[in-house]
């Protein structure tokens, strides 16, 4: 080991753990360690040649002025101080780079961060920009990374452009020349920050789903009596009683939907849309937040049927009102809920199919249930104060404990 580097190396790190870049030098308490303590050889009798080794690289030190120690009697070191007069000094002799110098460099590449039209993007910047010139470590592992600032903005910034669904792979071979790279060194951190940054609440395992970014293919399940019109084909959904699975990708060629009865329903889970069996109704799958294809599908379906009546069946949670308030918001169409009512979580509560709510789950609620949730502050309350709500099941379980049948 080279003692006089080490030294100083492990006296910069008090140095910064304290901030002691972010204070004036009166104002901070003495950077210093005792050397028995942070090398426990330098007491042992029987390696004198490190206890010299150790001497000498203090008395290197003191000569430098980087750092101050007194010898006692017996020529034995107690305690050596950092000279806060040097700290500059002390970070050129080990080529590091200092807190500030870090975050400076952080900072220019944060201020060259094109924000412009993307509302997420500005607000990571803004956080980000506060935060370092605090001197404080930036979330989601950044720290003072600078180079790995820029490439995770670089990310940001791709997948909130993304306007039609695209593979991971994919993206990360366009992005990086590297299928894998984007799922080894940034999902993670990307999923947090969107996760963190996206105003709508969406689950943290659909997040990338909600920007257009898949693993792999994803359907829209339609059923019921209605007419998808392709370019030189159709489909009668009628003769199909179990309906049909569109990809994404297909959906683009669908020209026209006529549908034959009085309603439209989106269903947001799938043991609910294959248990949905109402002969008057066309009964859609959205899986949680639609994405572009899915509702550019919705508006083609209003587009030519807008005498008809929307419907959503959702999950009786705050994260299901949410979904339909962003249906209605982004398609448009002026979905009312349905089986989302007291009626039904108290036919769910009594029946014992529920959840208790989470900690996070009354945050929610308590934060919308007068503002954007206004609309269904009855429910809302009614999971408070019942300390209930219900995910992923279908009306037909209920029906199913009240008849005795399980």
């Amino acid at each position: 080991m080279e003692y006089s580097k080490d030294i100083i190396c492990r006296l910069l790190d008090i140095y910064e753990r304290r901030n002691g870049y972010a204070k004036r030098p009166e104002e901070l308490r003495s950077i210093q360690f005792e050397v028995s303590k942070e090398y426990p050889i330098y007491k042992d009798r029987y390696d004198n040649e490190k206890y010299r080794d150790i001497n000498t690289a203090i008395e290197k030190n003191v000569t430098a002025g980087l750092i101050i120690a007194e010898k006692d009697q017996t020529g034995r070191y107690s305690k050596i101080k950092l000279n806060i007069a040097r700290v500059d000094d002390c970070y050129t002799l080990l080529k590091r780079t200092s807190i500030p110098d870090k975050c400076e460099k952080v900072l220019s590449i944060l201020e060259k961060a094109d924000c412009a039209g993307d509302f997420l993007i500005g607000r990571v910047v803004s956080d980000f920009c506060e935060q370092i010139k605090a001197y404080k470590k930036l979330p989601y592992d950044l720290g003072y990374d600078a180079r790995r600032v820029g490439e995770v903005l670089q990310v940001l910034a791709t997948v909130t452009k993304l306007t039609s669904e695209t593979y991971i792979r994919n993206f990360s071979t366009a992005l990086f020349k590297d299928s894998k790279r984007f799922q080894r060194e940034y999902r993670s951190t990307i999923e947090s920050i969107l996760f963190d940054y996206t105003d709508d609440v969406v689950e943290k395992d659909d997040i990338l789903g909600y920007y257009n970014l898949y693993e792999n293919p994803t359907y829209v399940l339609i059923k019921g009596n209605a007419r998808i019109c392709f370019e030189k084909s159709a489909i009668e959904l009628s003769e199909m009683p179990g309906g049909i699975a569109l990809s994404n990708g297909s959906l683009a060629g669908i020209h026209k939907i006529s549908v034959k009865t009085d309603k439209v329903i989106t269903v947001e889970n799938l043991t609910t849309y294959h248990d949905c069996d109402e002969p008057d109704a066309v009964y859609i799958y959205l899986g949680g937040y639609h994405n572009t294809s899915k509702q550019k599908l919705l508006e083609l379906i209003y587009e030519k049927n807008g005498d008809k009546k929307y419907y959503h069946e959702g999950d009786l949670d705050v994260y299901g009102f949410l979904i339909l308030e962003n249906l209605i918001s982004k398609t448009q169409i002026p979905f009312k809920p349905l089986l989302m009512d007291v009626e039904t979580i108290e036919r769910f509560y009594r029946a014992g199919l529920y959840k208790t709510l989470t900690a996070r789950d009354r945050k929610m609620i308590d934060s919308k249930k007068d503002g954007q949730l206004s609309a269904y502050k009855d429910v809302l309350e009614y999971m408070l104060e019942y300390n209930c709500k219900v995910e992923q099941e279908s009306i037909k379980a209920v029906g199913l404990v009240e008849n005795n049948k399980m």
